[in-house]
Order: C-alpha cells, then structure tokens, then sequence
C-alpha cells in the first residue's frame, strides 16, 4: 500500500542579507568529472559569514518508539518503520523488536538530561554568496512541511525540500537569490540489509548556492547509556574499538578520511581509513556500514559520551563540492564530487554481534559488489616473505645532490642467495629506485632502467634467478606522480597550482633526507600513460609491478578534463587494470578501492593512528576482511621501535614478513644500520622458520574471529577451526591444556 504525508510544494522571497558580492564566473553544474569539473571563483572583501538558523524544532529531533510505525516491508531478520511526525525512520530487527533509529529514541533519555539537539536524517552545510548556513531536514524541510514520505514496494522514499528560512519555504515562485535544496534519501530492504541512497539538486535554480557538505544519519542508533559490551568501530588504521562503557573524559571527536586527505582540496587534515566502513554495537546488536557510493568523498566521524558530548555516535560526511577559501578568494568546484551517496547497513545479533563479525559481513557486501575479488589466495609451499630493496636514491651535501647506489641488481641476487641458503623462501622483491631518478624517480612514461645499477642485462639475470626459485621481482612504479614537471599535464589543485604531494621514505628519513616534492598526474593521461609502461618495460625480465603511489594517495583533479574524487577513484582503477594481466602484481598502502587485481599489498596499517587506553583500542577489522582474499604485509619489521613485539603483532594479524634492506648502509655507523640487510638477516631467518610453520596453510583461510583472552593474550581464529594464540607478557599463559610461553605464540589445531 502507498502512503504520502502532506506534502507542501510552497516557495517564497529570500529573507536573507543581499548578498556582498556574486559569484565571478561560470554556473555550477552537477556533473561529476569530465570536462565541467575545473573551478570557479569568487572575489570577497571580507570573510565568509556564518548565518544562523531561523528557526530549531526540539520534538523534531528525537523519535518515540511507540511512533515508529510498522510498514510491513521487511527482508530477512529486519522491517521498516517509519515516524511520520519527524520525517525519519528506524529499522527494527523482527526476532526482537529492538531498533536502530535515525534519530535518537527519546525513551532512552535518562530523567533529568536534556541532550543537545542536532541529530537530523541530512544535514548540510550550504554556501550562497559569502554566507554559509548549516540547515538540516528536521529544522528547515519538516519543519516547514516541505517533506514527503512514499513508501514503494521494497521500502520508503523521504524527499526533504531545505530551505534557508521559512519565509523561503512559503514561496509559489523563486527568486534568483533564494536557497533551497532537495535531498532525496532512498531507504531499500534487500537480502536483510538497509540500503540508503541519497540524491540532492538545487531546487530554486540560484547560481550562487552549492551544497559544501552533507552528513547522512549523523545520530543513527545513537545512545547515551553503555551496556559493558557497547562499541563504536573505526576505520582508524587497521581498525580500533571505542569501548563507550569506558568513561574517557579526555577522548575528543575523531574523523578518518575515506583514502586518505585529498592533496588537491586544501583540507583540514584528517587520519586516513583505507577502507570505507564503520560500526556500532549497543544493548547486544550491531550494524557494520559499508559506503559503496560517494566512498572517495566520505569522512567517517565518531564521537564518544563525555562530560562535553551526551551521545555515542558514528557516520559519514560527505564532500559535495569541494571549496578552499584563501586570501579574499573562494575557490568552488564547478562539479559536485558525490552526485549520489550509498550506504549498505548489515545488521548482526548474539555471538555475531562483535567487530570479527561485522568483519565477516562487509567482507561478503565488498565481494557481492566485486570490491574484492571472489577467488582465494593460492597457497604454496612457503608463505610469502616480502622483501624492499632500494636501487639508488639522492644524497645531499651541502647545496649539491647526487644519485647514491644501495643495491645493484648483481648484489640483490647475491643477497637473495643467502636468503635461500637460510631457508627463506617465497621472495616477493619489491624492487625501488630502479628507474631514471632512483627513489626521486622521473616520469614514468620516459624512465629508462638505470645502467648504474646493472642495466637491463644484469635486471634479466636476478630474474631468472628469483623465477628460477620460485619467487617474484616487482619494479616498484609511481602511476600519478613525479619528481619534475609534467611539461603541462600535471594536475591542478582547487586554488590553481599545480597539485603535488611529498612521499614518506623511511630511508630518506633515516639518512635524514627530504624526499622530493612529487607532481600530480592529470588522471586524464593516465590509460596512455599505463599503455606506454607496458610498452617500454615489454623486453624487461621481471614478474610484474609494485604500485607505489596508486595505493596510498587518490586526488581531485582540477586541471581542464579533470575529474573529481570519486570519479578519479573509478578512472584509477579501471586504468591499472592492464598492469595485471599476465602479471602478478603487489600494491603499497592498500586503498580498497583499487584492490581488485592485487595479489599482495604490503605496509597494510598493524595498529591505529590514535594513542590506545583502556577505552581506544587497535584490532585486526581491516584483516579479517581482507586474510584469504591476498596476502598482505605490514611496514618493513626492522624500521619498528621494537622488533619482538613488531614480529609477535605479524603473527596475530596474520601478516606476511616484510624488510625493507640495502646491500650497501646508508649512514657510517653500519653495525647500527637497521637497513643494512646483514644486522637483521639472521633475526629474520630465524623468525621467517616460525612464522611460516603458523601461517602459511592459512594462507586461503578466513580469519573468523579475534579476541583478547586475557590482558595481553590475544587469540585469532580461523575457519579451518586452527587457533593462534599470542602472548605479549613476560609470564607464561595455559589454556586448553597448553602453554603460551611468555613473548611468544602458539599454534593450536
């Protein structure tokens, strides 16, 4: 049955200042990428001024259960209810009636709080001229009674006509100096999950009016109240759990940008998240949700209860149109980089309702939407030992810079044959610094293989040893970037300089080396530029590349042609698809979005960015979704503070080992050299022996569950039924009949 709320198509005269000054060229569009996604200006005398809402609508804010009204519409364990007064809805789980509800239950409030309130289904940040007002869909769109509900067959449509002022909102016909917006959220039960759309287009036609930003479900089963189980996940490196029971007067909000910041939008730094997903457990449920659309635009908030916050809440913000406002000048994009945002909420309960198990659900929606491929990792005899050798790299001295050889392809065979002989097997060699440039590597499209090193003849010879032996060579590539100019077809950033980023080199750290300042790519250039790699690196031996850059680092492109994040993030991976064919190929940094045909990734995060306490903590989230699918590593074990604890984390997290080596030292006191590959070999070998008899037959497992099972005993489970226990204390541990030898693992079938 369709039922539609009143529904008021009303339009009025902007109540608003005139505007100071209009915009100065062009009209936005709401194209994504292509040739409209350059940028536009607008000249100001004075700063941007915020203009605050007319009008805030306490009821509004908060949802009564007993006003969540069954639809009828469900799928699996999960039916959709909806609140008509505020325009929003919740999702009730069918077996017990809870509910996750998108705004706040006012039941749940304990007597005598009055929260703040701010919890709406969008909210947007909006700038018209020099103003920027933050409207949201229970103030100015219910409020106002511009909204409408329509259910359809599989759930509800809610369609929300903002507007800056009421007076606006009264209107039959627009000015061109009125604001207003519809945003349409889409709510859809398919196969026992919540899919949420949303959709947004400038209704009143004003040139000068862009949505900045939108956060969707900003309060999404928020609460107050911790039950001792209760947790917020995060994206935060590999993964961290905010235990809310946990008082923490000191935690301050988080915010984790979605592959990484944008080094052509000029933001607010966030940490990064290589994986576009978050969750959220209370009163014994939870919900993992993944962001399958608007992913390159999203920064994923969290907030926990503290004496300045009453709520617990996590979810997504999305960059519209990107914006940079510098010396008098407001520079806007002339696209907007998430046209249509998409989230998919999976829903577990009981003993599935903990992070492995919302791990194992965005697991399965990443390879249902062929994110991540459906094919096991092929085991062999040996588990991968990933290994980084660097070529030549730049040296300073005084004002002068040269190119200083670390490892000559006849030296890294030499150093793979003692590898051998001590029982390291599997080489994965990612081999950097290879081409014209060394580290501080030139164009790509033009790089030649550097005769100081041996030249293609003695690169032909390491690879019909590693071949020969079973193991892999990869020329590590920077695809989007370069240490000179791209004589004009280098990115530009939204202020109009060109777009650039500066790499993190452990050994340039370490000999206390500034790494060059990189160009940017115009990711329009990139299919030619991938054909041309292919074409000159044809008569090379070697099994395939190391993606360097491409793993790590995604930007906007404001040049002309260029395209914006979420656009780019599908033109990058569509581009690199070619360098896998009939290669095998490895990526640094692991960025989901470009996962698809990557065998192994390496310096995935083992830890979170955030300092740990009794309420913050690191766990494997990114792990137990990615073990079986590729091997992965973490960074070089020997540039790590302390190497024992480093190698037991290896083990817990199921990582594959990785050094980063030289042949040569790159400072004077060798003995002390962590990358002189002769103070750490035996270390390794010895470590290599150990870890390989745990992991390597799990290799194609699922890694099913993860847990603490007493402090500073961790155990991680597979679904071979195989249990890997790790004990970081200095005392010996039992359990089931065993013993955990202090700083050491073991391995219980």
């Amino acid at each position: 049955m369709k039922k539609t709320s009143n529904f008021k198509n009303l339009i009025y005269k902007s109540a608003a200042a005139v505007l100071c000054l209009c915009l100065a060229a062009g009209i936005l569009t709401s194209c994504s990428g292509g040739e409209e996604s350059g940028v536009k200006t607008t000249k100001s005398v004075v700063s941007l001024n915020s203009v605050a809402n007319p009008s805030v609508a306490a009821d509004l804010h908060f949802t009564d259960t007993a006003s969540l009204a069954d639809t009828g519409i469900t799928s699996g364990l999960i039916g959709l209810a909806i609140d008509e007064k505020t325009g929003s809805f919740g999702i009730k789980l069918t077996s017990s009636q809870q509910v996750w509800s998108a705004l706040p239950l006012r039941d749940e409030i304990p007597e005598g709080k009055s929260p703040a309130i701010n919890a709406s289904v969008v909210s947007l940040k909006i700038i018209g001229g020099t103003e920027i007002f933050y409207r949201n869909s229970q103030d100015n769109s219910v409020a106002y009674g511009t909204s409408q509900i329509t259910t359809t067959p599989t759930g509800a449509d809610f369609v929300y006509n903002i507007f800056t002022d009421e007076e606006t909102a009264k209107k039959t016909a627009f000015d061109k100096t009125d604001i207003g917006f519809r945003v349409t959220v889409k709510v859809e039960l398919v196969d026992g999950s919540a899919n949420v759309s949303c959709t947004h287009e400038n209704i009143t036609g004003n040139p000068d009016a862009f949505i900045e930003s939108l956060d969707l479900l900003n309060s999404f089963g928020a609460y107050m109240l911790s039950s001792e189980d209760d947790f917020l996940l995060v994206p935060d490196g590999s993964g961290a759990i905010i235990k809310t029971a946990v008082y923490d007067e000191s935690f301050e909000p988080l915010s984790f940008a979605v592959y990484g910041n944008d080094p052509s939008q000029l933001s607010e730094e966030s940490s990064a998240a290589i994986i576009p997903a978050f969750g959220m457990k209370h009163n014994g449920i939870a919900f993992v949700s993944l962001i399958q659309k608007g992913d390159a635009a999203a920064t994923i908030k969290a907030q926990k209860a503290t004496g300045i916050s009453e709520y617990n809440l996590i979810y997504p913000s999305f960059s519209v149109t990107p914006v940079h406002y510098e010396n008098e000048t407001l520079y806007v994009s002339k696209g907007t980089a998430s046209d249509e945002i998409s989230l998919c909420y999976r829903f577990l309960t009981g003993n599935n309702a903990t992070y492995a198990g919302l791990a194992s659900a965005c697991r399965e929606q990443l390879i249902r939407n062929s994110v991540l491929s459906t094919k096991n990792v092929e085991t062999t005899n040996y588990l991968p030992f990933c290994l980084t050798l660097t070529g030549a790299t730049t040296k300073s001295v005084g004002p002068f810079s040269y190119l200083s050889t670390l490892t000559t392809f006849e030296q890294a065979n030499d150093m793979l044959i003692r590898m051998r002989n001590k029982g390291i097997n599997n080489i994965g060699i990612r081999y950097t610094g290879v081409f014209s440039g060394g580290t501080d590597s030139k164009d790509i499209s033009n790089a030649k293989i550097l005769s100081r090193l041996g030249g293609t003849e003695k690169l032909g010879e390491l690879y019909e040893y590693a071949a020969a032996q079973k193991m892999n060579l990869y020329l590590d590539v920077n695809i989007l970037s370069s240490s000179t100019d791209f004589s004009g077809t280098n990115a530009m950033s939204i202020n109009k300089s060109d777009s650039s980023y500066t790499p993190i080199s452990a050994v340039a750290e370490y000999m206390e080396e500034q790494p060059a300042e990189r160009k940017l790519r115009s990711l329009n250039k990139l299919s030619k530029l991938v054909a041309g790699i292919l074409s000159n690196t044809r008569y090379y031996g070697f099994s395939g590349f190391c993606l360097n850059d491409v793993g790590s680092i995604l930007y906007s492109d404001f040049s002309s042609g260029g395209m914006l994040r979420d656009t780019a993030a599908d033109t990058v991976a569509k581009a690199i698809a070619p360098l896998s064919t009939g290669h095998s190929t490895m990526a640094v940094g692991g960025n989901f979005y470009m996962l698809k045909n990557i065998g192994t990734v390496i310096n995935v995060p083992l830890k979170a960015t955030a300092s740990q306490s009794g309420a913050y903590f690191t766990v494997p989230f990114v792990q137990l979704v990615l073990h079986g699918i590729v091997d992965y590593a973490g960074n070089p074990i020997n540039t790590e503070v302390n190497l024992e604890e480093t190698l037991l984390k290896n083990i817990e997290f199921g990582a594959c080992p990785h050094f980063e080596w030289n042949y040569e030292p790159v400072t004077d006191h060798t003995d002390s050299d962590i990358f002189y590959y002769d103070n750490t070999i035996n270390a390794a070998a010895e470590y290599y022996v150990q870890a390989n008899e745990a992991l390597n037959d799990l290799r194609d497992a699922r890694m099913t569950d993860h847990y603490e099972v007493d402090d500073g005993v961790f155990c991680t489970e597979y679904d071979t039924g195989s249990m890997i226990y790790v004990n970081y204390t200095d005392n010996d541990y039992s359990t089931l009949g065993v013993v955990v030898e202090a700083r050491s693992f073991l391995r219980v079938n």
